[in-house]
């Protein structure tokens, strides 16, 4: 009976998808066209007109809050080139033992694998172009001017990346960039920022200690997977945040679809109950579950009634998503 009444509800959902709101967010900006968390891949994301723009966040040994998906640069830049002398015991070069003079003079290049190998290989392949790691605030002011220029207002979706291992480093990387949203006036203007952390511990700790009162999302990894355990966990976690960001992988439940259901996780129905959003990761065109399309997955995403998706590919999203809902 009770599969019955959610194979209902999802139906409705799925008939009234048109009505709602749907968030679609650049992942790392318009990282499925440019390499990642340039300022280029921020400015094609805002011509693509998405709901929000995403900015991972990383402080330099100088204490700058820049704009970098890891807390190593080996992955995306030519450090290990420029400087080969200074990676760690573990052969990473880690961003807070750099400079941001020593930064800006790295060449930012699409992710590449411990081998060398590019790790979206029909993405960007040139090799002339050169493209460089920003800081935080000169995304924030490109996007705010774009907004200006453009008479949009779209928001800004930053990560604060390690929290706990930064201050083992010596360094505050929250209240740090928190300042530095400040500056921008985003700290008074709630509807066009979400921050967005995978620490528990922080998010509660922003929240409360740091008074930051705009819209937090707690990120869900494999490490923290017992958020979500509970309706009492979950029920605590909406006392903080407003909502969670799963990967699609913990959407469904599995034994269902292993019989060719589409039925949630219990914990997206308590959710929703206690009034969390949810913003599942990455949808990627070029990296799409085994046997599915693009139209398939975004079918899943509106009968599971999430409130929005991360994607490298806004404007194929933005298609599927309005071939979904017809």
């Amino acid at each position: 009976m009770r599969v019955k009444i959610i194979n209902i509800i999802l139906i409705a959902v799925l008939m009234s998808f048109n009505c709602l709101a749907f968030d679609i967010i650049a992942h790392r900006g318009a990282s499925g066209y440019l390499p990642e968390h340039t300022l280029e891949a921020t400015t094609l994301a805002h011509t693509q007109h998405p709901s929000y723009i995403e900015q991972d966040v990383v402080l330099t040994k100088d204490d700058i809050p820049i704009v970098l998906h890891d807390i190593y640069l080996d992955n995306v830049t030519n450090v290990a080139q420029k400087f080969p002398e200074r990676a760690r015991a573990d052969n990473r070069y880690y961003v807070i033992d750099f400079t941001l003079k020593e930064i800006r003079s790295l060449s930012v290049h699409e992710r590449k694998n411990a081998h060398g190998k590019q790790v979206f290989p029909d993405r960007y392949q040139g090799s002339h172009a050169h493209f460089t790691v920003a800081t935080l605030a000169e995304h924030l002011e490109l996007i705010a001017q774009l907004n200006h220029q453009t008479q949009r207002s779209i928001g800004i979706y930053p990560e604060i990346k390690a929290p706990a291992w930064h201050r083992q480093q010596g360094k505050d990387i929250s209240a740090i960039t928190l300042s530095v949203l400040n500056d921008f006036g985003y700290l008074n203007n709630a509807s066009a920022i979400i921050l967005q952390c995978f620490d528990f511990n922080e998010i509660k700790r922003i929240r409360e200690e740091l008074g930051f009162e705009g819209k937090l999302v707690q990120l869900i990894g494999a490490q923290n997977l017992a958020i979500l355990g509970s309706a009492q966990s979950i029920k605590s976690l909406a006392e903080i945040a407003d909502g969670v960001g799963p990967s699609f992988y913990q959407l469904l439940d599995k034994d269902a679809l292993s019989q060719g259901n589409i039925k949630p996780q219990d914990w997206i129905i308590q959710a929703k109950r206690n009034g969390l959003l949810i913003h599942p990761y990455t949808l990627r065109a070029d990296q799409l579950p085994s046997g599915m399309s693009l139209e398939q997955v975004t079918t899943i995403l509106s009968k599971l009634q999430v409130d929005g998706v991360f994607t490298d590919h806004v404007p194929l999203v933005k298609a599927a998503l309005e071939s979904t809902a017809k």
